[in-house]
């Protein structure tokens, strides 16, 4: 019985390699700090948009490739993939930082240090970036993590093993603004967010009355301690049901600590919670809808119908029916500000 159950799993594990991807090893000549060297991990292939990137820096001309993984992080050379797509990438000579801007955005990544600012705001990086020229080709750019530097630009990122390929995407219109919440009045809240709200709803189909009212209600006019340290309008935690959500603007590795308060059986009590931290206003926005479009309770989406009806207080009464909010005031709440304030005007789109 066990010589059967070792033939068994010797021929599943033969399948499962058979079926695999196929990620092709790489060792590629460069020099780094001044010495020869190789980098060796794995060719990842990366598509921006519709278009298949094709990389001549350090391997073969015909292989389909930009991104390189070493260990579990995955590397693109910055200005050979940003600036051949619609941003601009430019490398400062005396101190090696490189800066990237798309639209209103603005990221800056520094050789061997562990962050980026963003929107001049700092952000945790991963891994830390750092320069190589390729032999082959006497090209020298800055590796930088892969995914961060996608979310901070606003774009699409997904990863798949089964394909072990990249797809990065533009959000439209994301690259319009880059608020930082900190900079906005209480007096200037509803101008300020209404227009990033209305192209959220035009790219999402949760209107843009929902996510100020939200917004208003949830931050305190933008005044809140969360909004002002990290850009978060909505309260957004580290660790939320139905977590696992597709299009995140959130990358993982930066968050506020903040003292808040639970509630149980034996009533209220204080925790120490992890939230999310945002470069700018429009990706808390972006996250927000994202979260409320695919957030799951078991196999089911949690607020399955929100974008089948153009109705405020339908969209509402669906992410508290899901679970959003504890509140039996929550629904009327919200319909009382988008009724004050006329949020109602931004859902308009032309």
């Amino acid at each position: 019985m066990k010589l059967k159950n070792m033939i068994l799993t010797i021929f599943t594990f033969a399948v499962l390699l058979a079926f695999a991807p196929s990620v092709k090893a790489a060792q590629i000549p460069v020099i780094k700090d001044g010495k020869s060297t190789t980098l060796s991990g794995s060719l990842v292939k990366i598509r921006y948009g519709k278009k298949t990137v094709v990389s001549t820096l350090g391997v073969s001309s015909q292989a389909k490739v930009t991104a390189i993984k070493i260990g579990s992080h995955m590397y693109v050379p910055c200005k050979t993939l940003f600036s051949d797509n619609t941003i601009k990438a430019t490398c400062s000579v005396k101190s090696g930082k490189m800066t990237l801007k798309y639209g209103k955005r603005r990221v800056v990544f520094y050789p061997k240090k562990a962050y980026a600012s963003v929107n001049g705001r700092k952000m945790n990086l991963p891994a830390k970036p750092f320069y190589v020229t390729y032999k082959k080709t006497g090209v020298k750019d800055l590796l930088v993590p892969v995914k961060q530097s996608a979310l901070f630009l606003g774009l699409k990122y997904a990863y798949s093993s089964k394909s072990a390929g990249i797809t990065l995407a533009p959000r439209k219109g994301i690259d319009a603004s880059a608020t930082q919440v900190s900079d906005v009045s209480k007096s200037a809240f509803i101008k300020t967010l209404g227009p990033i709200a209305r192209a959220n709803y035009k790219r999402t189909g949760v209107l843009a009355s929902v996510t100020m009212a939200q917004a208003i209600l949830e931050s305190g006019w933008g005044q809140s301690t969360l909004a002002e340290n990290g850009n978060n309008l909505f309260g957004m935690k580290i660790n939320l049901s139905g977590n696992n959500w597709s299009g995140s603007a959130w990358d993982g590795l930066n968050y506020y600590k903040k003292k808040t308060y639970e509630y149980s059986s034996r009533g209220r009590y204080t925790i120490t919670a992890k939230f999310r931290k945002y470069s700018c206003l429009e990706d808390s926005v972006e996250d927000h809808s994202a979260y409320l479009l695919n957030a799951k309770n078991g196999s089911r989406k949690r607020y399955s119908g929100l974008t089948s009806t153009k109705s405020y207080k339908k969209q509402l009464q669906i992410i508290k029916k899901g679970g959003y909010a504890t509140s039996g005031s929550y629904v009327s709440d919200l319909c009382k500000v988008i009724r004050k304030y006329n949020l109602t005007k931004w859902d308009k789109i032309s």
